[in-house]
């Protein structure tokens, strides 16, 4: 998977651009206390992107993470990460009301980032997009691999917009650099975007009522699906 600052800097400038001014009325100009123009289906689909180039950068995190032998665990992304910041996870034996284990023995974790703290990019949006986390998964040791459960989710922010997130059944194994499954629905306002991850380096986020995109996950760039 890319992991450099530098070949991201132009693509994370270019979602900046797209999400502040690919919108159904940019041509209006908006004074700073006037309501933010409401996205394009476009501006939508790029704030999803960046959302998907997240998850392929974080929730591998669960079958990853090596420490010391604790039973609550903190992990700060490196200077040569994509993501900023500092998620913290709970792993547990015998599901979410189990007891606490280690990393290298839970059945269950929990990811999530601290009470008023967010992640972020590491590189030229690192003041724009905010991202908060809380995600629960299914681990099976035997394989390296965690399944996040239905209702997993949380928030991200882009300047002036916000959106929600949420995720079923999205499956990462450890040594993989993309998700092999499951979905994730993207709200901003009215628009739904559901996005379909398949192993690979892309995914297809689907608007409802119409309209589809190819998302790179390595990148954070879209294409319209054809």
């Amino acid at each position: 998977m890319m992991n450099t600052k530098h070949t991201l800097r132009a693509v994370l400038a270019l979602m900046l651009m797209l999400s502040l001014f690919l919108t159904g009325c940019a041509s209006d100009s908006v004074a700073p206390h006037d309501e933010a123009p409401a996205l394009s289906d476009e501006g939508v689909a790029t704030q999803a992107a960046a959302m998907a180039l997240v998850t392929a950068h974080v929730l591998p995190r669960m079958v990853e993470y090596s420490s010391t032998n604790k039973d609550m665990y903190s992990y700060e992304f490196s200077d040569e990460d994509v993501v900023a910041g500092t998620i913290w996870l709970d792993f547990r034996t015998g599901g979410a009301d189990g007891a606490p284990a280690t990393y290298s023995a839970g059945d269950w974790c929990r990811m999530h980032t601290a009470d008023g703290e967010a992640i972020g990019f590491a590189v030229g949006l690192d003041s724009q997009i905010a991202v908060t986390l809380n995600i629960m998964a299914d681990i099976v040791q035997a394989t390296d691999t965690a399944t996040v459960r239905a209702g997993s989710g949380g928030t991200f922010t882009a300047g002036a917009y916000s959106a929600t997130f949420d995720f079923a059944d999205v499956v990462v194994t450890a040594g993989q650099n993309y998700p092999a499954g499951g979905t994730m629905t993207f709200v901003s306002g009215a628009r739904v975007l559901t996005v379909t991850f398949d192993g690979d380096e892309t995914a297809v986020a689907t608007l409802a009522g119409g309209g589809s995109w190819v998302l790179n996950l390595e990148d954070g760039s879209i294409n319209a699906a054809g």
